[in-house]
């Protein structure tokens, strides 16, 4: 869980540009490149955003051309945040006219708070009447005649609390801050239609890969180059899924179509995203589309494409520099094959060297997944983007296991040569040999 200090609440005037959970510099690039393409001629606001720590190569690319990292979105879900009432508030010792006071010029319940700003409860006029009953309101204070109603925190969400708050007495419910403070009032009412985050997806159109509440967001656009997987949307909306070899490559491509150039920072970070993710077009889902792109992308950003494409590669960390579970889980897809859960992960490396000493321990983190998340096999492609070959480990069903056609190197271990695309090569060649 990231800390609050690193967390951006989103806001319904802003439609946020984002990749997946598990930033790589495509994924960074293009929610970077298409926020600031849409935000051209137009008075709407667009953020890029991401849903993730971004990788390391990512991050190297930028340091290198001095862009700030996209502010995090953790969550995309309501909470009571954005249906907030700042109502004010009276003090607990005060005497009740000051409550009546604000009841006459028309607030429907007044929030009661002690010395250390927590709520004690609300004074409506249901609680007047209440009083009223048993008489000497002129000596009462409006601590004594505060009632207990619900109580919630800022940054809950709504769907967590929805269903007991809808059946609950009073109409209004007190928000605190993670200290316990009172911060306003929300309405019953307002759970029924709250404001929805909107989302443009770059790098991904499923909603197990999206930023974490995104199936309650209004998802206005996608733009991507993978297989299809998206939710459905109550209205149409532009989307667009080309299979070329990185997101970056479609950002750039619109700007062409526009006769918009991009800045030279931000040409710098399309080309890193292309360059990345086609391994400087040496993987199989490069197209020339890519290479046209990335030629014109480096003479904005004033590159040599060759050049910077074996400097970004070989910005990927080596494995011992982290941690077994951060290798496992930096990007790693979930897929169904024979009607069982299949994970799949890959890491990119500048030299398999270090993969026997790490091994154990990876195959360790690799088990640990699979029992917890209930899969039938977890693999790790372990790729070394200079001399384009690959590693797989796995652990799982011996069945699925004994299957795969690849050099097997020891009972966890298969040399598959040149194969170094996920999307392209490993995972048709694994659905293929599993379901036969």
């Amino acid at each position: 869980m990231p800390a609050l200090s690193e967390r951006m609440d989103w806001s319904p005037e802003i439609t946020y540009v984002i990749g997946h959970q598990r930033p790589d510099t495509d994924a960074i690039a293009s929610a970077l490149g298409y926020a600031w393409l849409l935000s051209q001629d137009t008075t709407e606001k667009f953020q890029a955003a991401r849903a993730g720590q971004p990788s390391e190569q990512a991050r190297y690319a930028l340091r290198r051309y001095g862009q700030d990292v996209p502010t995090l979105l953790s969550e995309a879900s309501p909470t009571f945040g954005h249906i907030l009432e700042r109502t004010p508030t009276v003090a607990a010792d005060a005497p009740l006219t000051e409550a009546l006071a604000q009841l006459a010029a028309g607030q429907s319940a007044v929030p009661i708070t002690l010395p250390n700003g927590r709520p004690c409860g609300l004074v409506s006029p249901l609680a007047l009447a209440r009083a009223l009953a048993v008489g000497n309101l002129e000596s009462r204070t409006c601590g004594t005649l505060a009632e207990i109603v619900p109580m919630v925190r800022l940054r809950d969400r709504l769907s967590d609390h929805k269903g007991t708050l809808l059946r609950a007495e009073s109409s209004r419910f007190i928000v605190q801050d993670d200290q316990g403070r009172y911060v306003g009032l929300a309405a019953q009412k307002a759970l029924l239609h709250p404001p929805r985050a909107r989302l443009i997806l770059v790098d991904h159109n499923e909603l197990g890969q999206a930023v974490p509440g995104a199936d309650e967001a209004e998802i206005v656009g996608v733009l991507d180059h993978h297989r299809l997987g998206n939710p459905p949307t109550p209205a149409p909306i532009p989307f667009m899924v080309d299979p070329v070899g990185s997101t970056s490559t479609l950002v750039a491509e619109q700007c062409r179509a526009r006769r918009i150039t991009p800045p030279r920072a931000l040409a710098g970070m399309l080309l890193s995203g292309i360059l990345s993710d086609t391994l400087v077009f040496r993987s199989p889902t490069s197209t020339p589309r890519d290479e046209a792109m990335a030629s014109w992308l480096g003479g904005v950003a004033r590159v040599d494409v060759a050049l910077y494409g074996e400097e970004l590669l070989s910005a990927a960390p080596g494995l011992s520099s982290r941690t077994a579970e951060d290798i496992v889980d930096s990007d790693r897809k979930t897929y169904v094959m024979a009607q069982q859960l299949v994970s799949i992960g890959q890491v990119e490396v500048s030299s398999l060297r270090e993969l026997p000493e790490r091994q154990e321990e990876l195959l360790d983190a690799m088990t640990i997944r699979r029992v917890r998340e209930g899969h039938a096999l977890v693999c790790l492609m372990v790729t070394d983007v200079i001399d384009g070959v690959s590693r797989l480990l796995v652990v799982g069903e011996r069945t699925m296991v004994d299957v795969l056609p690849f050099a097997r190197v020891n009972a966890t271990e298969f040399d598959l040569g040149h194969v170094v695309s996920r999307k392209k090569q490993l995972v048709p060649t694994l659905q293929a040999s599993i379901e036969q």
